[in-house]
């Protein structure tokens, strides 16, 4: 009775899982027990990683986990139990038992929610409000996969998102007319999409017969990503290097989240299968299957008609039965062939469904306005400036200085010159890669005619001065003009609802779909003013690519997303929720019941708090070991382009190929590319990659080492530093 007394008292006390030092930290009292282990999705639902026992009965586990939702289990003596200090459960993926949930949020607190009373509200009855307006910003990004080099993708991100996400995202808006968002299509991607996926495939795809000219492709040397030329070439001629890419590598075709996987049984089976005992017909379905379950799930259930007029109709391959799909047949070479066409067509439709709901606020038409981030998605402040971080990081160790405003120039430019390429206009806004923003660097996006930007409220509520509610926009003047009242050296910035944007990202991920979108509206009507002559306007930014997959409930969080705008059509036409773009707040839609809010209007902060959408400060991508290490690396190759006196471009020149400017050109966009985020976010002990952050450090590194390799071929006298060939991840 006494244990059974002291088990309630622990559990109950427990509360957990805690945060200590960094470490999510799991603990059950079973004292009786000989072994405990825990699985859930931070661990891959590995059973191995046991628990450590103390002298009280208590069992300890620590676990190093980057933020996000995560389900998990105890297991006691091989018996699955759910976390007795953990009171939040939720069904598991197949509905047959629960495990215990909990979100770590990107400011690092462990928060314990359950999904709400599980009714679907299908009348959609809410309470009446004054208007309120809702500004959800969609970011779509990928970083450069582009080796200059060998002249190919590293990697098969952008065309699985492409497929999967980057359409559907905006095509879905055509069903709800009412509704106006921002996507956001950064140049690195964009770039991606338009010069490998539809340039390198178009001359050879056949739509009539809806094949590629494998031959001819190969004969060419076309070069896109290794993934595609394992699709064309046939199984049975494979290399050690194909068998790399197809499961060996860090990246695989394997590569899907495990919510991904279980929808697909098969696919699934060959994954849990020693490889030593594939067959030809094993190989064939990997490969087959990497391309199938990163497509949409509109083009797995139906026909789909692209804004061209081509459908893609994939119903003959696979049928879907029970929430998951199975192949109707057996996968031949052809079949992948096709596969690669359907790809393309879907691929080269991503710009032009974009084109088609464009808005424009000139004319008032459309619903999506288009934004972008500076080119290769850096940290704008840290390329200005890295002694910014001392800023919010002041007990950080930081490293060597990097401070190249031309650079951070260019980065803006650049992608204001490219958007200007692909749509006819330039854009008006930009989400700062990260949401990262400075003083400093307000002149650039002013310089460069960007009128709006965006980052989170927790920049706000370290900005002067102090407590400004976060609903409201609020303008930042550039320096050279201050107290002169111009317009156009002006920049408003809104910012991200923390709370309701993470909640899309890690917590609506096990709700049912009809109660998230519920969940949802309640909280952004819980703004709505009291005073009907009062406007806010509510920001939910955050990527339209990553979240999905991992929707448990909800095939890519299809379901959600229907449901959202839905109920969000409805709530328009009784002048509650206005979804708005930031371009039709600055100039208004009197169509649409939106006056124009001048940015000058807006009241002012002074001065901006330089920080990121996470923690409001730099610190995923400065100030870990690892992460010094890597600014040091792009220190070193940047100082040599400065003592080698290379020419930074100045606008975008096409030189002839071979030509000396050629290649310092390329040695530009190798540095370029080098600054990027996503090379620093993996860096460190508080980001971990799906498979592993080696692939990066090496994209990374290789970035560096062709600059070099392209000085080289302009002639310059410079030879590539050792110490570029060393991964810093074994460096630490």
């Amino acid at each position: 009775m006494k244990k059974f007394l002291f088990f309630l008292l622990t559990t109950a006390l427990l509360s957990q899982p805690k945060l200590e030092d960094g470490y999510v930290v799991f603990k059950i009292y079973a004292p009786e027990a000989k072994k405990v282990a825990i699985a859930g999705d931070f661990n891959g639902w590995n059973r191995n990683d046991f628990l450590t026992r103390d002298e009280n009965g208590f069992w300890t586990g620590k676990f190093k986990i980057k933020p996000g939702l995560y389900q998990y289990k105890f297991i006691v003596d091989d018996k699955w139990i759910t976390d007795p200090g953990n009171p939040v459960r939720v069904e598991n993926f197949n509905r047959t038992d629960y495990n215990s949930v909990f979100v770590l949020s990107y400011d690092w607190k462990i928060l314990l929610q359950s999904e709400p009373d599980a009714r679907a509200n299908l009348e959609d009855i809410y309470p009446k409000t004054n208007k309120i307006y809702l500004n959800i910003i969609w970011h779509q990004h990928q970083p450069s996969y582009i080796d200059p080099e060998r002249d190919e993708l590293r990697g098969p991100w952008v065309r699985t998102h492409g497929t999967k996400d980057y359409y559907d995202m905006a095509s879905i808006l055509e069903k709800y007319p009412d509704v106006h968002v921002t996507i956001n299509l950064t140049s690195s991607l964009l770039l991606q999409i338009e010069e490998f996926y539809v340039k390198r495939l178009k001359p050879y795809v056949n739509l009539e017969r809806n094949r590629v000219d494998a031959k001819r492709y190969f004969k060419d040397g076309v070069r896109i990503d290794p993934w595609i030329d394992l699709m064309l070439k046939n199984s049975e001629e494979f290399t050690e290097v194909d068998f790399g890419y197809l499961y060996k590598n860090s990246w695989n075709c394997f590569s899907v989240s495990e919510v991904v996987l279980d929808r697909f049984p098969e696919y699934k089976a060959l994954k849990e299968k020693n490889p030593n005992e594939y067959s030809i017909s094993d190989i064939r379905k990997i490969k087959f299957f990497f391309y199938l379950a990163n497509f949409d799930p509109d083009f797995l259930n139906g026909k789909v008609k692209l804004p061209n007029g081509l459908i893609v109709d994939l119903t003959d391959l696979i049928e879907r039965r029970e929430g998951k799909y199975y192949l109707k047949k057996e996968i031949t070479e052809d079949d992948c062939n096709r596969i690669v066409a359907e790809t393309f067509k879907v691929m080269s439709s991503i710009i032009p469904v974009h084109k088609k709901l464009m808005y424009d606020f000139k004319t008032r038409k459309g619903q999506i306005e288009i934004i972008t981030t500076p080119f290769y998605h850096p940290i704008l402040p840290l390329i200005y400036d890295t002694d910014v971080a001392r800023i919010c990081q002041p007990f950080d160790k930081l490293p060597q200085r990097f401070s190249y405003p031309d650079d951070a120039y260019m980065q803006v430019k650049k992608a204001v010159d490219y958007y200007h390429k692909i749509f006819g206009r330039k854009p008006l806004g930009m989400w700062p890669a990260e949401g990262a923003v400075s003083e400093q660097v307000v002149s650039i996006f002013v310089k460069n005619g960007i009128r709006w930007i965006a980052t989170d409220e927790k920049v706000l509520s370290n900005s002067d001065p102090k407590g400004l509610p976060f609903y409201f926009p609020y303008r930042v003047d550039e320096d050279t003009i201050k107290g002169n009242n111009n317009e156009n050296g002006s920049l408003l910035i809104v910012f991200r609802d923390t709370h309701l944007s993470d909640a899309i990202g890690f917590v609506y991920q096990n709700y049912d779909p009809e109660v998230a979108a519920d969940d949802f509206i309640r909280y952004v009507l819980s703004f709505a003013p009291e005073d009907s002559s009062e406007e806010r306007l509510i920001s939910v930014i955050l990527d339209g690519e990553n979240a999905w997959e991992w929707y448990r409930k909800d095939e890519d969080g299809k379901g959600f997303l229907n449901a959202l705008y839905r109920k969000l059509s409805k709530l328009y036409k009784e002048g509650q929720i206005v979804t708005v773009t930031m371009s039709e707040w600055i100039y208004g839609n009197p169509d649409r019941g939106i006056k124009s809010h001048p940015i000058i209007e807006h009241t002012e902060i002074e001065p901006l708090w330089a920080g990121s959408w996470i923690n409001a400060n730099f610190d995923t991508w400065i100030g870990e070991e690892e992460e010094n290490l890597a600014w040091e690396y792009l220190l070193y190759v940047r100082q040599d382009m400065e003592k080698l006196n290379v020419k930074s471009p100045k606008n975008f020149e096409s030189p002839k190929p071979g030509t000396k400017r050629y290649y310092e050109l390329k040695a530009w966009e190798s540095i370029y590319s080098a600054e990027g985020s996503d090379w620093f976010w993996w860096y460190g002990e508080d980001q971990t990659g799906l498979g592993g952050d080696e692939p990066f450090d090496e994209g990374f590194r290789t970035h560096l080492i062709n600059v070099y390799k392209f000085l080289q071929k302009a002639g310059y006298k410079v030879e590539t530093p050792e110490f570029l060939n060393n991964s810093i991840l074994r460096l630490r």
